[in-house]
C-alpha cells in the first residue's frame, strides 16, 4: 500500500461526559452503529484493507469486534494504551511509529464524511505535500442545534486559517482561543509569510475535520520529539510555522560532526527538523531540472524553494462533520439519517413491522418494537427498545434496550442504554440514564444515576 491508515480512537469524549462515563467516544452509537464503524467503513470504501486503531487497553474486544459485526472486510491492528491513561494524538502517533513504514493518514474516530479521500491523496501526491490536512465549510444548521441538558454557553471552536490564493498551500493556522483579548481585533502575520505568498486569503469559517495525510519523514520526526502531545493544536501549526525556514544543508554537514566533542557528550535527542529532510532534498534536486513551477510573479523555484510544506484540501461539496461535542453528536444523527441512502447505499436497513407513525427520517432498530398508537419523529431508536401506546417522540436519540410506557411525550432528549421512563412523563431536552418514574416533568435535566456521573 502507498498509505497507511491510522485512527484515533482513544478519546474520553470530555465535551460530552454524561454520555461517556461507562463507554468510549468512539462506542457512542451514531444511527445505530459505533461511531468508529463510520471511519472503518469510509477507509474500506477508499480501497484500505488494514488499519491501525489506537483505542484504550479495556475496550480491545469490543473494538475489534466490529468488522465482524457489521460486515466489514478491513482488518484492525489494534494498539491499546494502559488503562486510565490519556493520550494525546501525537503520543498515540508515537506509540505506533514502528509500524509505520510509509505515509500515514491520520484519522479521527469522531468523523462522518463523504468527502472521495483520492481528492486529498492526490493533492498530497501530486506536491509531494509534509502533511495535507482536510478542511469542510461550516454549517449554519450546526451551530443553530438545541443541546439536551443544562443549558449552557457553548462555543464552537474557530480557527483562522491561511491560504495562499494562487496554490492551495495553507501558510498560516491559528485557533481563536490562541488570540489574546488584547489582539484578537487584529491578526499579525510574519513578514517573511508575506514575502512569498502576498495575497492570502484567511478563513474563520472552516472546520479542521482532524483528517491529515503525513509523510513518513514526519512521523519519524513527531516520534523523537516528545515535547509535541496533540497533532492539531501542536504538530500542525508547527510545520506551518517551519515552511519559511532556511532549510539547505551545507555539504556533508550531516557527515562531520565535531571532531573536538566526545561521543559520550553528543546530543542525540531531538533533532533539528532539517535532519530529517535527507531524502526530501533528493527529491527536489530531480524536481530542479524541470522547468515547471506552481506559482508566477517571482523569480525563486517551484513551492518558493521551501522543502517542508502543508497544504490544505477545502471540501467545497459533500457532508463532513465531527461528534467532539453534545450538539455536533445531536446534529449528526439527525444528518445521517437523511444521507443514509446516498453514503451507504449497501447499507440497507430493514425497519421493524408496525402500525406506528414514523417520519421518513427515522431509524428504528430491526429488533424493537413499537405500539400501534406511538408517534416517532426525526429520531433515532436502537435495538430492543419497547415504545408504549401514545407514546410521542420527536428529535431524540434512543439508545439500546430502553422502555418507553405509555402516554409519554420525549422532546429533544438522548435516552441511554437500558433507561425505563414510566407512563405519562413529559420530558424535554433531558439526558436519561436510569429509571424515570411515573408523571415526572423535566426540561433541560441531566437525569442520571449519582454513581455513574464522571468524577472530575
Amino acid at each position: 500500500m502507498e498509505y497507511q491508515a491510522v485512527i484515533m480512537a482513544a478519546g474520553r469524549g470530555s465535551r460530552m461526559t454524561d454520555l461517556t462515563h461507562d463507554r468510549p467516544k468512539c462506542l457512542l452509537p451514531i444511527c445505530n452503529r459505533p461511531m468508529i464503524w463510520f471511519s472503518l467503513k469510509m477507509l474500506e470504501n477508499a480501497g484500505f484493507e488494514d488499519v491501525i486503531v489506537v483505542i484504550h487497553e479495556q475496550f480491545r474486544a469490543e473494538v475489534a469486534a466490529i468488522p465482524s459485526k457489521y460486515g466489514l472486510n478491513i482488518k484492525l491492528d489494534i494498539a491499546c494504551l494502559p488503562k486510565n491513561e490519556d493520550f494525546g494524538t501525537a503520543d498515540s502517533l508515537r506509540l505506533v511509529k514502528d509500524r509505520i513504514k510509509t505515509d500515514v493518514l491520520v484519522i479521527s474516530c469522531d468523523l462522518v464524511c463523504d468527502i472521495p479521500l483520492h481528492n486529498v491523496f492526490d493533492l498530497h501526491r501530486t506536491h509531494q505535500s509534509s502533511v495535507t490536512a482536510l478542511f469542510s465549510q461550516s454549517s449554519p444548521e450546526v451551530m443553530s442545534t438545541a443541546v439536551p441538558g443544562p443549558k449552557t454557553k457553548f462555543k464552537q471552536e474557530r480557527d483562522l486559517v491561511g491560504l495562499d490564493l494562487q496554490t492551495p498551500r495553507l501558510v498560516f493556522l491559528v485557533s481563536e482561543a490562541d488570540l489574546t483579548s488584547e489582539n484578537e481585533e487584529e491578526l499579525s502575520i510574519r513578514k517573511s509569510v508575506m514575502k512569498h505568498f502576498p495575497q492570502i486569503s484567511v478563513q474563520g469559517n472552516l472546520l479542521d475535520a482532524h483528517l491529515y495525510v503525513i509523510k513518513k519523514w514526519v512521523c519519524d520526526y513527531i516520534a523523537e520529539n516528545r515535547s509535541f502531545t496533540m497533532l492539531k493544536g501542536e504538530v500542525l501549526p508547527h510545520l506551518v510555522r517551519k515552511q519559511f525556514i532556511k532549510t539547505q544543508r551545507k555539504k556533508n554537514e550531516k557527515e562531520l560532526p565535531n571532531a573536538d566533542v566526545s561521543v559520550v557528550s553528543l546530543n542525540t535527542t531531538n533533532r533539528d527538523i532539517c535532519s530529517f529532510l535527507v531524502d526530501v532534498e533528493e527529491e527536489e534536486k530531480i524536481r530542479s531540472y524541470s522547468v515547471w513551477n506552481d506559482h508566477r510573479g517571482d523569480l525563486r523555484g517551484p513551492y518558493q524553494d521551501h522543502n517542508i510544506r502543508c497544504f490544505a484540501y477545502v471540501a467545497k461539496e459533500g457532508f463532513c462533520l465531527r461528534a467532539n461535542s453534545l450538539s455536533n453528536y445531536c446534529e449528526l444523527n439527525r444528518q445521517v439519517i437523511k444521507r443514509w441512502n446516498t453514503m451507504f447505499p449497501d447499507e440497507e436497513i430493514t425497519p421493524p413491522v408496525s402500525k406506528a407513525q414514523v417520519g421518513t427520517d427515522c431509524l428504528i432498530g430491526e429488533t424493537s418494537q413499537l405500539s400501534d398508537k406511538c408517534s416517532i419523529k426525526h429520531s433515532v431508536i436502537g435495538q430492543g427498545c419497547n415504545i408504549g401506546e401514545k407514546v410521542r417522540i420527536t428529535n431524540c436519540i434512543i439508545m439500546d434496550n430502553v422502555t418507553i410506557m405509555k402516554e409519554t411525550t420525549l422532546q429533544g432528549s438522548i435516552l441511554m442504554d437500558n433507561s425505563v421512563i414510566e407512563n405519562s412523563c413529559d420530558l424535554k431536552d433531558c439526558i436519561v440514564g436510569h429509571t424515570v418514574h411515573s408523571n415526572c416533568k423535566s426540561t433541560n435535566e441531566v437525569l442520571v444515576d449519582a454513581d455513574r456521573l464522571l468524577e472530575i
